[in-house]
């Protein structure tokens, strides 16, 4: 995780992300350690941080698979990464690792992991020569269950490091964000995570210190046997009473300083937790 703060003239920024590697610790250490420094480095990071977000996904694999070369590494890391600037939220990702974002309580469906059982997916491996096969789960040539990925050289190019980014508008209404990879998201679907959230919130005051622990546990609970990752972002104050919407305040007559431009959320990592099965 890592958290930029602009100089006073500029919007605030954000960046945070979950890896989880496969086939040993390396790719996703590395991916840690580097991915942000290259969206940094990105001439179009001023202009474009999505496009940035991408070229930044791609450099940090080239630069790994050069390095399991030269190590003789085997291994590979998904990744999903959300960046915040000012009023808009990227997401950025490779794999089966996930983000979901929570709007006046409601889960919102951000992004889709890339598994070989996606029609889109399937296709393009084919293209290239290469195959899905169910094998327990769907793997690209009997192997790897996720289709694209930071390293796993010996199976490029049909695991591939071309990262998918998508933007969305922040109005003031949204609640958190649920960063976590598939040993969460494979045992507890997006209603269930809101649910142990909302029960957490209700149970502690509004104390957000141990959100992360819960979903943890609820994953842990409902039978994941997989590494646990989960990082929750609070845009807002949970402990504060969930803002009107512009309809709603246009009515009470209420006017905003700056129409058109909801206040910036305050974004905060409020709990992380990482659970070693």
């Amino acid at each position: 995780m890592c958290v930029c703060v602009c100089p006073q003239d500029q919007e605030e920024q954000a960046f945070f992300a979950v890896f989880d590697g496969h086939g040993g610790v390396d790719a996703a250490i590395y991916a840690a350690n580097q991915l942000h420094v290259n969206l940094v480095h990105q001439e179009s990071f001023s202009q474009d941080p999505g496009e940035a977000l991408c070229r930044a996904f791609k450099l940090t694999d080239e630069r790994f698979v050069k390095k399991a070369s030269r190590e003789h590494l085997r291994c590979g890391t998904t990744g999903v990464v959300t960046f915040l600037r000012g009023r808009t939220l990227h997401v950025a990702w490779l794999g089966d690792s996930q983000v979901m974002l929570v709007r006046r309580g409601q889960a919102v469906e951000l992004m889709k992991p890339h598994k070989p059982d996606r029609e889109d997916e399937k296709q393009r491996i084919e293209a290239l020569g290469g195959c899905v096969i169910w094998f327990g789960t769907w793997r690209v040539n009997g192997s790897l269950s996720v289709s694209r990925a930071i390293g796993d050289s010996e199976h490029k190019p049909y695991i591939c490091g071309d990262a998918d980014h998508s933007i969305f508008p922040l109005d003031g209404s949204e609640d958190y964000l649920i960063l976590a990879c598939d040993g969460f998201w494979d045992t507890v679907n997006p209603d269930e995570a809101v649910r142990v959230v909302s029960d957490h919130l209700q149970e502690n005051a509004g104390d957000t210190t141990m959100v992360a622990h819960k979903l943890v546990a609820s994953a842990r609970d409902a039978g994941s046997s997989d590494n646990i990752t989960v990082i929750v972002v609070f845009l807002r104050d949970p402990r504060c009473p969930q803002p009107t919407s512009t309809e709603e305040e246009e009515e009470e007559g209420v006017v905003e300083e700056e129409p058109g431009h909801p206040p910036l959320p305050s974004t905060t990592v409020l709990s992380l937790w990482l659970l070693q099965l």
